[in-house]
């Protein structure tokens, strides 16, 4: 029996009598969910500061999450005081009555503070301001619903477009909505839907994001450094939360733009007990394709999501689910390039599907702890790729489905916040290489790894100038036959309340691998596969170091320079022998290092938004040469070292938005970036067959065309990028419903950036033609909230 199939059972033992802590029958003890809302908005006061108390009775106190709300288990059933507070807000109290074996829900509304002019900005400064203060995690920021709502989009706001605008990040061009965080590839990145795993959170090739607009929340996102209880990438962590709705009864919002229609309902029900959101998207650029040009384009994505939560035996049971599929299929002939693939059929079919139940329950105090909190969750995720071309002529399909188990403990006992948990995933991977004419298959893999993860970290405030958090991940892999220690520390020091000086460091590993090349310049599709004892699990080290400022209760900047080193990446091998097991990927390591500016003004008066620049310098080498590029920046002469395709040196987003009055929202974001590396093409050759029987040459008609020669990998580098968005909003309410019509510019000056050159050697003389990426793009949209 192996290691992990040991630790198996004892884990979830061990998972098992913790959570039995709060789960033992106490007919004379009740529990209270208490949810502090903005009085004016009726949203979720983050952070919340909620204390109860009684006669007779030790004071309870706890930090409300992020939608605002705690949960306090082990009460005694009589009357009990609830006390809310947060910065920006005038306290409240309520009197409840607990009840033995029930949980009683309760709402409290905080007005504004005099010096607030708006409820959301209270919202975002606790927020923001609460990380600052509560955690040392470098690199942390969030951004609500409204505020990503703000950046001019294409058609509807993204959740993955607005976190390319973020302080660390790179999007490569205007064509996808992936992105690289600090010199890393795209597939480091974890996103998560409520802490559960999502794959390949695209549509149209990277065009769109996954998530639904309206659904979304919030969205916490670490760019670095971040702690123990995250594992599986190397770069960062997107977690995106569903919007949690206010009111009891349906309500709902519909948006239709020039691309996508979309609609959400959500409500509340048994005096909040519980809640619940659904959500449907669905585009319909082939129908706009259609009535504007004679050309087709035979493709379409959608999307369902939907969110449920109830209190149950002292805690909250929580459901989410999501399904999106996009679907691009016709004939190669409709194109005018019957050549292709014999002229046949083509399908291309990809989409996410996945369904987490997760439960959090608050324990009493003990010997060793004030309070505490358990959490389970289990959770099912599936992804899925076809790629066929010429109805069966080559066909590529991937299948990834993982099944994972989660547990944490949590407790306050005085100075210290310390935690525990788990993470178990089993993971079935089936990935195959097809072709009608061969009649057998090409290549074929099925992998089923599972892999055991364990952590512990501490949070420890003994003053108040210094928080650290000290932790350590052990993490396993059965297919890989791999083990491994990552420990994680941060530490952050206030010179003054509004002043903080940030040291983190740590080690990550990933052993899933998205196959696809990073060089090309489009996120088409990905295959995913695990490691094993061919593939190796990548590795990297990070160490952060950076200041943080804050200017009154709505501004901060933030300065961080970060060094990454990479191990055992992967990238797929162009001269792989499908009948060879193991030379799939070449191994590959290097390093990043750079530097991060964010200066941010919350929302909550005319003005809100972000400038962030960032500077980044990357390399990478195979893995039997050298380091690469020198800390100097000068590029190896070790034959393979190159700069990645990321590589991009100076990145600079500005993003405002401002409140005309009488309703109007003028939204501008303007971008720069140096340009990115590209492979040069220095040539092109014509191969041509020659027949001896006559002593002639063929004619190539039916014969590819020119076959490219490059240069040095990555060697040359595209022009400066540089591009500016307008977006204006109104808002009136009718009634009941609220409207709210848009008009969003891209590109306003019509910038022809660079996306792609193509090349002609057989012209004289030799030409070379760049592709550009966005022209200008109008757009128009309606929301409608009732």
């Amino acid at each position: 029996m192996s290691p992990i199939s040991r630790t198996i059972p004892l884990v979830v033992a061990a998972l098992t009598a913790a959570s039995s802590l709060g789960a033992q029958p106490r007919p004379a003890t009740g529990a209270v969910r208490v949810r502090v809302a903005s009085a004016v908005t009726g949203e979720g006061v983050p952070r919340a500061v909620v204390s109860l108390d009684a006669p007779n009775a030790a004071p309870r106190r706890l930090s409300a999450d992020d939608a605002g709300v705690a949960s306090f288990g082990g009460l005694a059933a009589h009357a009990w005081t609830v006390h809310a507070r947060a910065l920006g807000y005038r306290p409240a109290a309520s009197t409840v009555n607990v009840r033995a074996g029930d949980t009683t829900v309760v709402t409290l509304r905080l007005d504004p503070a005099p010096q607030t002019l708006e409820a959301m900005r209270a919202e975002e400064h606790a927020t923001e301001r609460g990380q600052f203060e509560r955690t040392p995690d470098p690199g942390a920021i969030t951004l609500t619903g409204r505020a990503m709502r703000s950046v001019p989009s294409i058609g509807e706001p993204d959740v993955l477009r607005a976190a390319q605008l973020l302080a660390g990040v790179v999007a490569r061009n205007d064509y996808t909505a992936g992105y690289n965080v600090r010199g890393g590839e795209s597939d480091q990145n974890l996103v998560l839907l409520d802490g559960i795993p999502v794959y390949n959170p695209f549509h149209l090739g990277g065009l769109f994001g996954t998530f639904i607009d309206q659904a979304v929340g919030s969205v916490d996102m670490l760019v670095g450094g971040f702690p123990a209880e995250y594992g599986g990438r190397l770069s960062s962590v997107l977690d995106v939360h569903t919007r949690e709705p206010e009111r009891a009864g349906v309500h709902g919002t519909v948006g239709v733009s020039m691309l996508t229609s979309s609609a959400t309902l959500g409500g509340t029900v048994d005096d909040g007990r519980g809640a619940w959101t659904v959500g449907a998207r669905r585009t319909y650029i082939d129908k706009v394709v259609g009535a504007l040009t004679s050309k087709t384009l035979p493709y379409h994505f959608q999307d369902a999501q939907g969110s449920a939560r109830w209190a149950v035996g002292g805690g909250t049971l929580s459901l989410t689910a999501y399904a999106g599929s996009d679907d691009l299929g016709g004939s190669f002939a409709d194109f005018g390039d019957s050549s292709q693939a014999g002229g046949g059929a083509f399908a291309f079919r990809w989409g996410n599907r996945l369904a987490g139940l997760a439960y959090r329950r608050p324990l009493g105090g003990g010997r060793w702890r004030d309070s505490a909190r358990v959490s389970q969750r289990a959770s099912v995720t599936a992804f899925s790729t076809l790629l066929d071309l010429g109805a069966g002529t080559i066909r590529f399909s991937d299948d990834l489905l993982e099944m994972q188990a989660a547990g944490q403990l949590l407790a306050w006992h005085g100075a210290h916040q310390p935690r525990v948990g788990y993470e178990l995933s089993h993971l079935a991977i089936d990935y195959d290489v097809t072709s009608t004419g061969s009649g057998a298959a090409l290549f074929t893999l099925r992998q089923r790894p599972t892999a055991l993860s364990l952590y512990a970290d501490d949070l420890w405030k003994p003053d108040d100038r210094l928080l650290a958090r000290l932790g350590v991940r052990a993490e396993g892999v059965s297919g890989a036959r791999w083990a491994g220690i990552s420990p994680r520390a941060s530490v952050r020091w206030f010179a003054t309340p509004d002043l903080a000086f940030t040291v983190a460091a740590g080690q990550y590993a990933q052993w899933t691998h998205a196959l696809r090349n990073e060089d090309v310049p489009v996120r088409i599709f990905d295959f995913w596969i695990a490691s094993d004892r061919y593939t190796p699990v990548s590795t990297a080290t990070h160490a952060i170091a950076g200041a943080e400022r804050w200017f009154g209760a709505r501004t901060f900047v933030r300065a961080e320079g970060y060094a990454k080193r990479y191990r055992h990446l992967v990238e797929p091998n162009d001269a792989d022998d499908p009948a060879v097991r193991g030379d799939e990927f070449r191994g590959v390591h290097g390093w990043s290092y750079g530097a991060d500016v964010l200066v941010r003004r919350l929302e909550g008066s005319r003005f809100s938004g972000w400038l962030a620049y960032g500077y980044g310098v990357g390399s990478r080498a195979h893995d039997a040469l050298g380091d690469g590029a020198s800390p100097g920046g000068v590029l190896s002469t070790d034959e393979g070292a190159y700069w990645p395709a990321q590589d991009r040196r100076h990145n600079l987003n500005l993003v405002g938005s401002w409140k005309l009055g009488r309703g109007y929202v003028l939204g501008t974001r303007f971008g720069y970036g140096s340009g990115t590396p590209f492979t040069d093409v220095t040539g092109q050759i014509v191969r041509r067959l020659y027949d001896g029987s006559n002593n002639t040459w063929d004619t190539g008609v039916n014969r590819p065309g020119p076959e490219p020669v490059g240069g040095a990998r990555n060697a040359s580098r595209y022009p400066p990028f540089h591009r500016l968005d307008l977006g204006v909003t109104r808002t009136f309410v009718r009634g009941r419903t609220t409207w709210t019509p848009s008009l969003q510019l891209i590109n306003v000056y019509n910038r022809q950036n660079t996306f792609v050159y193509a090349f002609d050697y057989q012209a004289n003389p030799p030409t070379r033609t760049a592709i550009s990426q966005f022209p200008l793009l109008p757009s128009v949209g309606l929301t409608v909230e009732f």
